[in-house]
């Protein structure tokens, strides 16, 4: 022995024994490292957003039998044949914008394993709030309130209806009485339609490059539909009829046309009188929220059950199923109405807002509020093909104390 009590002769040892010890001390650790992602410098973290690829990478690899992902300390993905680097494919389109997630890797090498850092990253926000503000603005927020981007388009003129094109790389609105779009913060607003008696409402196709908007070529109220030649349609007409309570209503009014989630469809508003000599309703009105397909054919009245009302504000769930709209002509609305397309299901919800836009990914509903500032507020809807109802209280979102707010639209957004 040496003349330390603690150290330790190996020839003393047996030789099986002294097999391991040599082989445990000739054993290389393996560092194992995982990143995903880009960095969010104004959230001052990792962030993923779509089909992501997670990278493991081992040092040294050569004796790796196998590799593991860990994703909230769930195993989600295998790699049985590893090299210096494995790369694993992640969808998160699923999730919940702005969720936190902890990645780990492991690194199997016989009976060793050695495991990554944990790496938090969070679901990056894949859609856009825009609403009016103050001082001819257009505001742009993230879905948990924090201001994006401020647009000033026209110097001059007051921008309303502000809708975003498809992925939020331009927003379409009106000013004048006229249809514009600005690219930017900096961009330059284009005139993109005007009617000869003016442009009242208008929503962007989610999916193309269709516009629809509300104008009066003569004396009443009608729907059109633009692409970006130029190319125009009008969806309805003076002469157009529905048959309500077996009798004809011939058309008077359309406006606030929405787009539905695909593209394929517009809900809007419409007001309509009986002309028919001697009909039991002749000389009356009728103010009903419809659907229509984007061409302007197969009009579907969804509140025929409901007394007359005046319908404005309208939104899809995201899914297609359920339209929702305001009742009442002031800013603040007499009710909400949720109707299902089929129009055999019409329900009323437990929020007074001035404007409000439905989520184009999930089931949040966020509204502007009635009260002085007028803030945003965010609540979750829970439907079925049958009803819809408000999940529970509305939830400040903050951003500015007072904006003036009286139009929303939600978006999903990209980064390209």
């Amino acid at each position: 022995m040496a003349a330390s009590g603690l150290a330790l002769d190996v020839r003393c040892l047996p030789p099986v024994l002294f097999l391991l010890l040599l082989l445990a001390a000739c054993a290389e650790k393996v560092e194992v490292t995982v990143s995903t992602g880009s960095w969010d410098y104004a959230k001052e973290r990792i962030a993923v957003y779509g089909v992501e690829t997670v990278l493991v990478v081992c040092k040294p690899f050569r004796d790796i039998s196998y590799v593991e992902l860990l994703i909230d300390s769930t195993v989600v993905g295998v790699d049985t044949f590893p090299g210096p680097e494995s790369g694993f494919e992640w969808d998160v389109r699923q999730l919940l914008e702005g969720s936190a997630h902890k990645l780990q890797a492991r690194a199997i090498s016989g009976s060793r394993e050695y495991l990554s850092p944990e790496l938090s990253v969070w679901v990056g926000f894949r859609s856009r709030l825009v609403v009016d503000g103050r001082n001819k603005t257009l505001l742009v927020y993230l879905p948990d309130g924090d201001l994006d981007a401020t647009l000033v388009p026209l110097e001059h003129v007051l921008p309303s209806y502000p809708r975003f094109r498809p992925g939020c790389g331009s927003v379409v609105f009106i000013a004048d009485h006229k249809l514009y779009e600005t690219t930017g913060p900096y961009g330059q607003a284009e005139l993109l339609a005007s009617v000869e008696n003016g442009i009242y409402s208008c929503d962007a196709s989610p999916v193309s490059d269709l516009v629809a908007f509300e104008g009066y070529p003569a004396g009443n109220a009608h729907l059109y539909t633009q692409d970006n030649s130029g190319h125009r349609v009008q969806l309805t007409h003076d002469s157009d009829f529905v048959l309500i309570d077996s009798s004809r209503f011939t058309c008077v009014a359309n406006s606030s046309p929405v787009f539905s989630p695909d593209g394929t469809r517009l809900a809007y508003y419409r007001k309509s009188r009986c002309l028919v000599p001697g009909d039991p309703h002749e000389g009356e009105y009728r103010e009903d929220a419809f659907v229509m397909n984007r061409d302007g054919s197969n009009p579907v009245n969804l509140t025929a059950g409901v007394d007359n009302l005046y319908f404005s504000g309208f939104t899809w769930t995201f899914d297609g199923k359920w339209v929702l709209f305001r009742v009442g002509t002031g800013q603040a609305p007499d009710g909400v109405l949720a109707a299902s397309i089929g129009g055999r299901k019409v329900t009323t919800l437990a929020v007074v807002p001035v404007a409000m836009a439905c989520s184009p990914t999930d089931s949040t509903l966020i509204y502007v509020g009635t009260d002085l500032e007028q803030r945003l507020y965010s609540v979750g809807l829970v439907w079925t093909d049958d009803t819809l109802y408000v999940g529970g209280p509305g939830l400040s979102l903050g951003g500015e104390e007072y904006a003036q707010r009286r139009y929303i639209d939600w978006a999903s957004y990209s980064k390209q």
